[in-house]
């Protein structure tokens, strides 16, 4: 008979109750090698059980979750992006296609996203086990002996997934969005660059040109035009007045074509100077308000990659380069807050036991706990933006928040 059956202690006093029957040597042990079997079939059954019922718990509290994570995500960036789209409806006053519209709504996104999605995890998870926490559920987990670590392990593990979710639009889908944005709004804007033109007021056409203009033809041609130009560095603007004008589109580049006018400017040694003309055309998308162009004195922030924000042109000014630099850091350690927030609101939440009376304190808790870290993230971040040396705090922010959470599923 093998060791690990006399190991057994029951089944060895088993073998000499069964001597003092007077069974012979050879049927004591077929009888306690058969228990043995049974013995080791049933541990085998229970431990699987316990397994399966591990698996069958995170299964379903991850399903009971993702549902929320997808509803409360598309609500609160429908909510947001509804406010972003204010802002391009005067296009479609201007003619532009439905379709392309939409398409530019939709880049929108990604940045929309990047910024709401650890509030909106944080949120999600906290709705789910609040509801499973009125029906009992989580009591039943608790009572089969689960902690609140091993309760909190799906939610983490979906903040995970989110996290590096978000990493992804930090570092890639999110630049190359508003870059898109930005060359599709600059095509617009050269195609119907008419049509953004009101009469009787002041139109900015690109970022470093402004148009006033007195009558709009139904032919599309204008009348009574004032042009501001400060497309030149280190010199006032130029301003040009023309009896008249039109737009056309060459090479998919606007020009601006005015007749019967006079140039006045000043030069670098600061003298005026008039220029009287029959016809002048000026190509306009040369530092455009919405440019494809990697002029590095005019590029949004958020068309920089990580790799850019973090090395920055040296061409730039001191105080652009920190302001880059801190956005780097930003996009490292803001997709961190998926996981953060979730990690601590769930310690926080778990802490309390369930008792209706005192339900809204503990969300209460919950919340204020996640504002404030959240709170200290972005104050520090903003004063990073004028002292680099504070945007190491950020990362001790994020620091002190693990320990934290930690020390509640500990304590």
């Amino acid at each position: 008979m093998t060791s690990s059956v006399w190991d057994h202690p029951h089944l060895a006093t088993i073998f000499v109750r069964m001597g003092q029957f007077g069974m012979t040597a050879s049927v004591q042990e077929h009888c306690v090698l058969a228990l043995y079997r049974v013995y080791k079939h049933i541990q085998y059954l229970v431990l699987n059980k316990f397994f399966i019922m591990l698996l069958i718990y995170k299964r379903y509290l991850a399903k009971s979750i993702l549902p929320s994570l997808i509803i409360i995500t598309f609500v609160i960036t429908g909510v947001v992006w509804i406010t972003q789209i204010l802002k391009l409806l005067y296009l479609i006053d201007k003619g532009i296609a439905l379709k392309h519209f939409l398409y530019l709504i939709i880049l929108i996104i990604p940045s929309l996203l990047f910024i709401i999605l650890p509030f909106v995890t944080v949120l999600a998870v906290i709705y789910t086990y609040h509801r499973l926490n009125e029906e009992r559920q989580l009591i039943t987990l608790r009572n089969a002996g689960l902690s609140n670590a091993k309760l909190a392990t799906p939610a983490l593990l979906i903040a995970i997934i989110v996290t590096l979710s978000s990493y992804y639009i930090a570092a890639q889908l999110m630049p190359s969005a508003f870059i898109k944005l930005k060359s599709d709004l600059s095509f617009i804007k050269n195609n119907y660059a008419s049509n953004i033109i009101s009469e009787k007021t002041f139109s900015q056409i690109s970022k470093l040109v402004t148009i006033y203009v007195d009558r709009k033809l139904p032919d599309g041609s204008l009348q009574g035009i004032i042009l501001f130009d400060n497309r030149e560095r280190g010199v006032k603007p130029a301003i040009l007045f023309a009896n008249s004008g039109y737009f056309q589109i060459v090479d998919n580049n606007p020009l601006l074509q005015l007749e019967q006018g006079i140039r006045q400017a000043y030069d670098k040694q600061g003298n005026l100077t008039r220029l009287a003309f029959d016809s002048l055309v000026l190509e306009l998308k040369y530092n455009s308000l919405i440019s494809t162009e990697k002029d590095v004195y005019n590029r949004d922030i958020n068309e920089y990659y990580i790799d850019e924000l973090l090395s920055p042109d040296a061409r730039l000014s001191e105080s652009r380069r920190i302001k880059l630099r801190v956005e780097g850091h930003q996009r490292l350690i803001w997709p961190l807050y998926n996981l953060i927030f979730t990690f601590v609101g769930l310690a926080v939440f778990l802490k309390y036991p369930y008792n209706k009376k005192s339900q809204f304190k503990q969300l209460l808790t919950t919340a204020l706990i996640i504002l404030i870290i959240a709170f200290y993230h972005f104050t520090i971040q903003n004063i990073a933006s004028r002292d680099f040396n504070f945007i190491y705090i950020s990362y001790i922010n994020c620091l002190i928040s693990i320990l934290g959470g930690i020390f509640l599923y500990t304590w």
